[in-house]
């Protein structure tokens, strides 16, 4: 029995584990705004060897930049491609320009040591002050003026309903709550109308679910809008996602207007809508920059509007003639959508309320890998042990007994 478990020790080997590459970003990334592209850069800890890209856009090479050999990696985004996307902001008054950048340092896959960067850049409205001088007679009216600074509006997707929390992640047929809410420093002033939303894959193909007028195109992606109040819109919908996509953009614009005294604000006159009518605006895959053909038409609201196709590539929705610009602002959401399951599990809190984006990395984790080979040693050398003891006990006892 001694030689037995003396020929099983031999057989322990050392566990495994997996070895991480020895790489990593060193600091914050330097980003430079330009007038026509951002730029940014990513100190490494050692020698790059990877890929830097536009998240989900890793196969189009004008999107991907390469380094070898350098502790620097970086690349450079044209405002119109690489699904860059625009946003106007009218307090402070400017552009808001956004990209997604994934660092690889993997030249095939996504490891655990790689990031993900939201990236973003505001380009501000100069002020221009124009003055003339006139002559006027000496009695002269007098006029008592007041600013009133435009109402700030945002767009949220909520879980269940309008009192729900704001969700990042659902699953396919999950009931949420489109919100749009807009806050105003003064009571009884404005008005806001949704109108012209689109959602997109960050991919280029956009979809229309609102039309100019604020009616709903869709009845199963969309229906039309409630005004719960004067600066709130919100409607019911059910997730869904695109075929081989899981996030979604949404896009919308909210016109502010002046509510006058005594009065009701003036909402939307849309008919009913039926299924399988959202507009397609936009596909990449037609080629870069092709024009996108409409879907079947619409029905028609009460008052008339013309879809109009847009670019591709460029998120930042077209004014219509019919709003000011300077009284329309853009409003933006996302959210991820993830496949039907059979089974009736809830996504995880920290996961389904999560605020920012996910950074592509995976947590360190310690398990012990065993061969079967090892595995059956083990087994052994538990067996061995257990034997050798009963043997000793057994021959303590009978040398007992004999003393006795």
């Amino acid at each position: 029995m001694i030689r037995l478990l003396s020929i099983c020790l031999v057989l322990i080997t050392p566990f495994c584990k997996a070895i991480p590459i020895d790489n990593g970003v060193e600091g914050e990334p330097e980003i430079e705004c330009g007038p026509t592209s951002i730029t940014v850069n990513f100190n490494t800890r050692n020698p790059f060897e990877g890929n830097v890209y536009v998240k989900g856009l890793f196969d189009h090479a004008e999107c991907r930049s390469q380094e070898k050999g350098r502790q620097v990696a970086g690349i450079e985004l044209p405002f119109d491609s690489c699904n860059v996307a625009r946003t106007r902001s009218l307090n402070p008054r400017g552009v808001f320009v956004t990209a997604n950048v994934v660092v690889s340092f993997h030249p095939l896959f996504v490891t655990k040591i790689d990031r993900a960067y939201r990236i973003q850049c505001f380009y501000m409205e100069a002020d221009k002050t124009v003055s003339a001088q006139i002559e006027v007679s000496e009695l002269t009216t007098a006029f008592v003026t007041q600013v009133v600074p435009m109402p700030i509006c945002r767009y949220e997707i909520l879980e269940g309903g309008p009192t729900g929390q704001p969700i990042r992640y659902a699953t396919i047929g999950q009931q949420v709550y489109h919100k749009w809410t807009c806050d105003s420093e003064t009571e009884n002033t404005f008005c806001a109308v949704v109108h012209s939303c689109t959602v997109d894959d960050g991919n280029g193909d956009t979809v229309q679910i609102l039309n100019e007028e604020g009616c709903a195109l869709d009845k199963f992606l969309l229906n039309n809008l409630e005004y719960p109040t004067d600066l709130m819109a919100g409607q019911e919908a059910h997730v869904y996602k695109y075929a081989d996509r899981a996030q979604l953009f949404y896009q919308c614009q909210i016109s502010i207007t002046i509510k006058e005294p005594n009065s009701e604000c003036a909402r939307p006159t849309c008919a009913e809508p039926t299924g399988f009518n959202a507009a397609q605006v936009g596909n990449k895959a037609g080629g870069e920059g092709a024009a996108a053909t409409a879907a079947p038409a619409a029905p028609a609201p009460v008052r008339g509007s013309a879809r109009r196709p847009a670019p591709a590539q460029l998120r930042l929705l077209k004014r219509e003639s019919g709003f000011n610009q300077y009284d329309t602002l853009d409003v933006r959401a996302e959210l991820n959508a993830l496949d039907i399951s059979n089974e009736d599990v809830s996504l995880p809190s920290q996961l389904k309320y999560r605020n920012e984006p996910v950074s592509l990395r995976a947590q360190t984790r310690n398990d012990i890998c065993f061969s079967s080979y090892n595995l059956i040693s083990f087994i052994m050398i538990g067996m061995s042990i257990v034997a050798l003891l009963v043997v000793v006990a057994s021959r303590s006892f009978h040398s007992g007994a004999t003393k006795w």
